[in-house]
């Protein structure tokens, strides 16, 4: 059992890295197998210790005796969140080979602290499995991860589906499930599959050659995924629930949670397109030919645009239209052909979500019948789900954009404590955070070209008609996934001592650059 509170600083990581330095680096390959020893890897933040301490039951559940467990919490102050969590770790048996760490300072995102799980994870491991903390794992998780290294031994990336397990939030989890029930099911997606964060399982050797997790993104599993690509590495998507998780818990949170996918990928897909023809070009480390290269580009490009659209260029060109066609207005005679912009417009918003339609209209959510085999994937359910995406339509249109001018933006951690307030407030909350902009602009162009207006258009009357319809349809489907339900606060029983204690005042951050020098320096880490 190790137990942690304060800082982790420089000094401390290199002696990690220094204990080990003549240790190999790790079996061979080949014993990938239902033998391999894994490293459950769980970062927490300000996470509810209940809920953490549920996904913890849950991992010891499945855990053989030569798996471990790493728990990080990092850049959290708040004692009452983290010192019950140490003190169940520090009350299990030490055989269980629980291992938790509380760190005050940590930089580089949820990079930095993955960095510490991998320098302090055992050696004997041979792959590590990243865990989020509301993640609990299923009975059979454990022989599902054995049996997918079996048959993708030489894989360096296994990535199994998120799913969640929230009854009353039906509509949401369609929409966000889409991405592994359709789009990563695609035969060209599936064999090259980024990782997706939680339950990815790695080959421990391969993520230290690339120097361990890369903090340029705070999408740090994307980022990995192609840099892994980029030197040959192999990946697979496996097509089964092995774990559930919890939804964002408001719609304010779901909305940050996308804008956070959203603009970290983008920062991905910079960085892909700033390096010189990646993939074309021949290397000492890959031995693709171009055509199998161009489909990993292809994959690349598929999976970190899943959550993007690019109307956004054509909600400003609405917008400018609409500034011109209001100064005309005061004009004797306004003419008509200033109207022709917004034909563009609406042709690009008829093929986003014409596209969008017949995407989950093909969707046949293999992933839920895993769960529930009378799950029945009807066109009531599919339109619902693609109601719910238009409610993102704007985020994915314009979240990306500061990206292109290099503006940063924080990791904002997607909070898992139950909302607090009244019915009122919680749907007073939900209206500021859906987004309006598209409802304003086309309740504008309706008035515009209504048929009381000089530049009346019966064609852009009915598109902005559908499209206000449209997305009042899709904010009354996202105010019944977050009505207001009454909630209870669990309690924790701790029947051993409090063992927290503070071992360093000062605090001392640690940076993306300290650790992945130390990653590179050396063989092998160990705690």
């Amino acid at each position: 059992m190790a137990v942690n509170s304060g800082v982790l600083c420089k000094e401390t990581w290199e002696a990690i890295a220094g204990y080990s330095a003549e240790r190999p680096l790790q079996k061979s390959q080949s014993q990938a197998s239902t033998t391999a020893a894994l490293s459950f890897q769980l970062m927490t933040r300000a996470e509810p210790p209940e809920l953490v301490i549920a996904t913890i039951h849950s991992l010891l559940a499945i855990k053989e005796a030569h798996d471990e467990i790493i728990i990080i919490d990092n850049n959290n102050t708040e004692t009452s969140l983290y010192k019950p969590l140490a003190a169940f770790c520090a009350s299990l048996d030490p055989k269980l080979n629980v291992h938790f760490y509380h760190i005050d300072a940590v930089e580089g995102f949820k990079a930095g602290a993955l960095n510490l799980a991998l320098g302090l994870m055992s050696p004997d491991c041979t792959h590590l499995v990243v865990v989020d903390s509301d993640y609990q794992a299923l009975p059979h998780a454990r022989k599902s991860i054995a049996n997918a290294l079996h048959h993708y031994p030489d894989h360096t990336l296994l990535q199994f589906p998120q799913f969640y397990r929230n009854a009353s939030q039906v509509d949401t989890h369609n929409e966000l499930n889409h991405y592994f029930n359709h789009h990563l099911y695609r035969p060209f997606n599936r064999t090259r599959a980024l990782s997706t964060g939680t339950y990815a399982v790695i080959r421990r050797s391969d993520l230290l050659s690339l120097g361990g997790w890369s903090g340029a993104s705070i999408t740090e599993d994307a980022q990995m995924g192609v840099l892994m690509h980029q030197r040959g590495f192999r990946s697979q998507f496996i097509p089964e629930v092995i774990a559930t998780g919890l939804l964002p818990n408001t719609l304010n949170d779901l909305m940050s949670q996308r804008r956070r996918w959203i603009y970290g990928n983008m920062q991905v897909l910079t960085d892909y397109f700033s390096w010189p023809l990646p993939f074309l070009a021949q290397s000492s480390v890959t031995t693709k030919n171009l055509d199998e290269r161009l489909t990993y580009i292809r994959a690349h490009l598929s999976q970190l645009s899943a959550w993007t659209n690019f109307t956004g260029f054509f909600i400003f060109l609405q917008v400018c239209s609409l500034f011109i066609i209001g100064s005309a207005l005061f004009s004797t005679d306004p003419n008509l052909s200033l109207l022709t912009p917004l034909y563009l417009v609406y042709i690009s918003y008829a093929l986003f979500l014409g596209r969008r339609l017949w995407a989950y209209f093909h969707d046949q959510a293999p992933l839920n019948k895993q769960v529930d085999t009378d799950h029945q994937s009807n066109v009531g359910t599919k339109l619902r789900a693609w109601l719910m995406h238009i409610n993102f339509w704007e985020l994915g249109a314009l979240s990306w954009l500061p990206v292109l001018w290099g503006r940063k933006k924080p990791f904002i951690c997607t909070p898992k404590q139950a909302p607090i307030g009244t019915r009122h407030s919680l749907w007073q909350a939900n209206i500021m955070a859906l987004p309006k902009l598209l409802l304003v602009l086309n309740i504008i162009t309706a008035l515009l070209v209504a048929p009381f207006s000089p530049l009346y258009s019966p064609l852009l009357f009915v598109c902005a008609v559908t499209v206000c319809v449209l997305k009042l349809w899709a904010a009354k489907v996202a105010m019944d996934n977050f009505a207001f339900t009454e909630q209870k606060t669990p309690s924790i029983s701790i029947k051993s001592k409090l063992v927290v204690t503070a071992v360093r005042k000062q605090a001392k951050s640690i940076k993306t650059s300290d650790i992945t020098t130390a990653l590179n320096n050396k063989k092998t880490i160990n705690s």
